[in-house]
């Protein structure tokens, strides 16, 4: 396994994934900094809650159609140099399917550690009231990370479906869509239950209750909904067992 996840970081050299990561990670964080600009003293007064609650929203919208693209990245060669024959008389099938997962997820994983770190530096840089508390950081890696997994899951498969990119990235876009129109249905909302990409919103851990007559939000901390993660969990478990004998069993 460890032969074949170097030979994998070999064949990314010219592919550019990196460089996706931080155009996503530098538009995220000026779509931050104009949200930034527009905030008052009671914004900064609580700003990690504030910003925590915009960026949750950013990475449900950015998030899935970044991995779309990042799944399409790591599979093109495979796809467009019609390799995956030559590949899988060199190894196993099932041993490609899990260096393409764990490639992918560490990706994501460093992605994710990025942007707390710069939410970090820049919360400290504007002085913010409160500091950033360990929790909200554990609860923002459990927001993000389990759910992304399983859609970049969904879209390595999509990947090696169809020949023709565009369908997968298609996909990631629709994703998009379904997160953001999820934020504004309930949790009880069975929406928000059915797509993958509405557990974004399940998952958040930051709330606030707005007050028309002083035009006042005010942000509190709230649990994240630990049956959602645990249907996350599961389905990652299971689509991971159930992707993978669809793509040993697949013929190339």
């Amino acid at each position: 396994m460890l032969r074949e996840w170097k030979t994998e970081w070999m064949k990314l050299k010219r592919r550019k994934a990196g460089l996706l990561m931080l155009a996503f990670l530098g538009f995220t964080f000026l779509w931050i900094g104009w949200v930034v600009s527009d905030a008052d003293a009671a914004d900064l007064a609580d700003g990690y809650r504030w910003m925590f609650s915009n960026l949750s929203l950013i990475n449900t919208i950015l998030l899935p159609t970044m991995l779309a693209m990042l799944a399409s990245r790591l599979c093109d060669m495979e796809i467009k140099g019609n390799t995956l024959k030559l590949l899988c008389t060199l190894e196993k099938k099932g041993t490609l399917f899990d260096v393409k997962l764990l490639t992918g997820g560490s990706f994501l994983i460093l992605y994710v550690a990025a942007e707390l770190l710069l939410l970090l530096a820049g919360g400290r840089l504007l002085g913010l009231g409160s500091p950033m508390e360990a929790r909200h950081a554990v609860y923002f890696l459990l927001q993000n990370i389990p759910v992304s997994l399983v859609i970049y899951l969904l879209q390595v498969m999509l990947s090696f479906r169809f020949e023709n990119q565009i369908i997968p990235l298609a996909a990631g876009l629709f994703g998009s869509f379904i997160g953001l129109f999820s934020w504004f249905f309930p949790d009880t909302s069975l929406f928000r239950w059915i797509f993958v990409w509405g557990h974004y919103s399940l998952l958040h851990f930051i709330r606030y209750t707005w007050d028309e007559a002083t035009r006042v939000m005010t942000f509190y901390d709230a649990e994240p909904n630990w049956a959602a993660l645990g249907m996350v969990l599961a389905l990652l478990v299971f689509g991971y067992l159930v992707c993978r004998q669809i793509f040993i069993r697949k013929e190339v």
